[in-house]
């Protein structure tokens, strides 16, 4: 292995291969559907966006719209969600609230023509996931799922560089458990409670299955699932998943390696393994094993700063290492005091994904490149039979549970 260097230069974003910075973007007037933890650390990064406002919030109770309203210096507060849905200075209502409701509020917001970001999961099964996107095509609006991942500089690097330098890619393994005893209460808190939406197949899931399709461009042909389900309230705790992606064509090698010798790796195929909880902290790392080398996209790899670049030499463990750094913006000590920080790691990260969503609308997309509605599509239907294999009820069919 010879010695790695550093470079830091954000990559253009795949939204807007001629943007110098991933922070630019129009102004957008974001509405905040649900005022808890994750709603508070995306208005906190929005502060990274000159041209983004957040001009009201929404809860199912009005004092608490306030308070939010108070902390964040949001003129607006309503005690419904309908308020915020029909509020005309509203473009696009970021859905921060409980997992069960995703497709009614998803609903909700597109009939009244807003644009929709909504937190993973999109939904709670595909077929309403696919209404959802249907909906918002029909009315000619931008919808996506929040998997902010795709727009750090980071993973936008990775798509580059395993494009151009590495090869076939021909195997995933990608790993999120995070200890929910950290801070929630068993069994009480919604993490647990399968019923609306908790369990770690909705709550953790969603991350390492998108690294799989992040770079597996079609179908799995094979999904195996084994896990852990807890007796007392339902929810799934853990879960290991192997995914195998079919050929895309028949030729063998797909693509000589690096000593110019061939392969018998047919184009397409390959496997992910994936891991996934909420009992236990991993080390949360993607690494994508290719025909010229690797990446590993480092912890937290659901939203990362650091990605290491392994690119083959001739004979075995004879590696060039390239290490790619992209520190988040800084957070201004008085906003941090004021408001109390964020809850989770990395969350000044969503700023590139708000981004990236305003240069998207303004350029009349429906859908951002980065993450676009048939792969969110595709990792939903993943999770669908994942949970199947796991014996888990669809929560939106009181029958099942």
């Amino acid at each position: 292995m010879t010695e790695s260097t550093n470079k830091s230069t954000p990559p253009p974003p795949l939204d807007d291969p001629m943007a110098t910075d991933p922070l630019e973007c129009p102004p957008l007037r974001w509405g905040m559907l649900g005022c808890g933890r994750v709603s508070h650390d995306f208005v906190l990064a929005l502060h990274h966006l000159s041209t983004a406002q957040v001009v009201a919030c929404a809860a199912r109770e009005l004092d608490r719209a306030q308070e939010f309203a108070s902390k964040h210096g949001i003129t607006q507060a309503y005690g419904s969600y309908e308020e915020l849905a029909t509020d005309p200075n509203v473009d696009i209502v970021y859905v921060g609230n409980i997992h069960i409701f995703r497709r009614s509020i998803g609903e909700l917001c597109l009939n009244h023509n807003k644009h929709v970001l909504l937190e993973k999961p999109v939904a709670c099964n595909a077929e309403d996931a696919k209404y959802l996107v249907a909906l918002a095509r029909s009315k000619n609006l931008f919808l996506m799922e929040g998997m902010w991942t795709r727009f750090f500089p980071a993973v936008e690097q990775a798509r580059l560089i395993q494009k151009q330098e590495l090869g076939e890619v021909v195997s995933v393994l990608s790993d999120f458990h995070f200890a929910a005893s950290d801070s929630e209460e068993y069994p009480s808190s919604f993490l647990y409670n399968w019923a609306l939406g908790g369990g770690a197949s909705y709550l953790v899931s969603p991350y390492p299955i998108a690294a799989a399709t992040l770079f597996f461009e079609q179908d799995p042909d094979k999904i195996h699932t084994v896990g852990h389900v807890d007796t007392q309230t339902g929810a799934d705790l853990q879960a290991a998943m192997i995914l195998s992606f079919p050929a895309t064509g028949d030729k063998s090698p797909a693509q000589s390696n690096s000593e110019g010798k061939g392969s018998p790796k047919l184009p397409g195929a390959g496997i992910a393994t994936l891991t996934f909880g909420m009992l236990g902290e991993s080390e949360e790392e993607t690494s994508v094993i290719c025909t010229n080398g690797r990446l590993t996209i480092k912890a937290p790899c659901h939203c990362p700063t650091k990605l290491v670049v392994s690119s083959k030499n001739k004979g075995r463990g004879n590696t060039t290492e390239t290490t790619y750094h992209y520190p988040l913006p800084e957070d201004s000590p008085e906003l941090l005091e004021k408001v109390g920080g964020y809850f989770y790691p990395n969350s000044a990260g969503f700023c590139y994904e708000a981004a990236a969503v305003a240069r998207c609308i303004a350029a009349g997309k429906l859908e951002a490149p980065q993450y676009t509605h048939a792969e969110m599509l595709r990792g939903i239907g993943i999770l669908d039979q994942a949970r199947a294999q796991l014996g888990l009820a669809d929560p939106t069919k009181k029958e099942e549970i």
